[in-house]
């Protein structure tokens, strides 16, 4: 019985060590002033790889303040990271996009063609109508089942809402909902 005892209150001290860990990379980006302005990082890459902006984040990866930028253009879709201190960028992966014709199996709404017509901003539009909350995540994805979609996260509380909205039409394709414990 003592050996639970003991047992019980060390695995409490490494969870929580570790939980505090994790979070360090939080509290040091939080911390940290970047040289490089986010607007002044999209247009560093954007003279990169011209196109458009589908994913912006700023990273604090090993202790490197960086924005990681997603661009897409035609049928080509780039991976970019800008340092936040120097402004230096790099292409991290270029990838093709499938431009062909693709046909859903679902009975939601058919796809005819994966041209991206929407924009970020519409998609999050038509996603905070359905839901309300905060966007946690947007990314644009070249979905198997429905071509190009936002996948879009919002938070409400304990309430977590996950949405795939079709970038030609607009429409929700997919709709999940969550109660986060």
């Amino acid at each position: 019985m003592k050996k639970k005892l003991v047992v019980i209150p060390a695995l409490l001290v490494a969870i929580g060590g570790g939980a505090l860990l994790a979070q360090s990379d939080y509290f040091e980006a939080a911390s940290v002033n970047p040289k490089v302005t986010a607007g002044e990082a999209k247009k560093i890459a954007l003279k990169e790889f011209k196109g458009d902006i589908i994913n912006f984040d700023f990273d604090y990866d090993d202790g490197q303040p960086h924005y990681e930028i997603d661009i897409v253009k035609d049928s080509e879709k780039a991976e970019l990271e800008v340092d936040a201190m120097s402004g230096a960028v790099r292409i991290t992966e270029r990838e093709a996009i499938s431009q062909s014709t693709k046909q859903k199996t679902s009975s939601i709404t058919p796809k005819t063609t994966n041209t991206v017509t929407i924009s970020e901003q519409q998609a999050q539009e038509i996603a905070l109508a359905q839901a309300n909350g905060t966007i946690t995540e947007i990314e644009l994805d070249d979905d198997d089942d429905h071509g190009f979609v936002y996948e879009i996260e919002i938070r409400n509380g304990k309430m977590e809402y996950d949405f795939k909205i079709d970038a030609t039409t607009g429409a929700i394709v997919e709709y999940k909902e969550d109660l986060e414990d």
